[in-house]
């Protein structure tokens, strides 16, 4: 069930791209130094979103590309 709630590699390079870091940059633990206030308020939000309201922003965010 844990599985359902994973994103795709290709999610998280849209996630990683839509907030201007890279992966690594995303996956890295306990070192947020490099990440913005705005980037660490984005993150934070997102891991409070469940699966279905993190669709619906990665549609928001696609809808905003140019």
């Amino acid at each position: 069930m844990a599985q359902e709630n994973l994103p795709s590699r290709i999610t998280l390079e849209k996630i990683c791209a839509a907030l201007d870091v890279t992966l690594s940059q995303f996956f890295q633990e306990g070192n947020s130094e490099n990440l913005t206030k705005k980037q660490k308020e984005v993150l934070g939000i997102w891991n409070d979103l469940n699966a279905n309201e993190q669709e619906t922003v990665m549609s928001m965010l696609r809808g905003l590309r140019k």
